[in-house]
């Protein structure tokens, strides 16, 4: 009977305490800056020099040629212990950790990703950028105008 009361008052006094857990896939926590998620990978800047593949203590990157200077990686999940140790050993910066870390996947085939696929594509958005930064310089030439003429009126 002891042990059913201490059990009942353990049961009440945790009905208006904070849950210890949290609501994960609702509710996401921020990622520290530390965590090494999937690595991705830029292919205009591999120079094909196998450094990551030579240095992955789990065999789990390999880069592969497709044509003169351009290369392909394949990242095995399945393989892959996320220790980083690619992307300190890539002399071109051309790999780099993400913090996307949910990488379960059921079927098996999944787990080997060609990294050059899931890379932002870059020469879409070239053109854009190009046209901001020449709207920002004109306005810039057009404030520049605009003071000196307010400055002569003034004289």
């Amino acid at each position: 009977m002891k042990k059913l009361g201490k059990m009942l008052l353990e049961a009440l006094k945790s009905l208006f305490k904070k849950p210890a857990t949290s609501e994960y896939p609702l509710k996401r926590r921020s990622i520290h800056n530390s965590i090494a998620g999937m690595i991705s990978f830029e292919q205009p800047k591999c120079i094909g020099c196998n450094m990551c593949v030579r240095n992955c203590p789990s065999s789990a990157i390999k880069i592969t040629k497709i044509e003169d200077k351009v290369f392909s990686c394949e990242l095995s999940l399945a393989n892959c212990i996320f220790c980083s140790q690619c992307v300190l050993s890539c002399p071109k910066n051309a790999l780099h950790t993400t913090d996307n870390f949910e990488l379960a996947q059921i079927d098996k085939i999944k787990l080997t990703v060609k990294l050059e696929e899931l890379a932002p594509k870059t020469e879409s958005v070239a053109p854009i950028k190009q046209q901001e930064i020449q709207t920002a310089k004109n306005n810039e030439i057009d404030a520049a105008a605009a003071a000196s003429n307010s400055g002569e009126k003034n004289s």
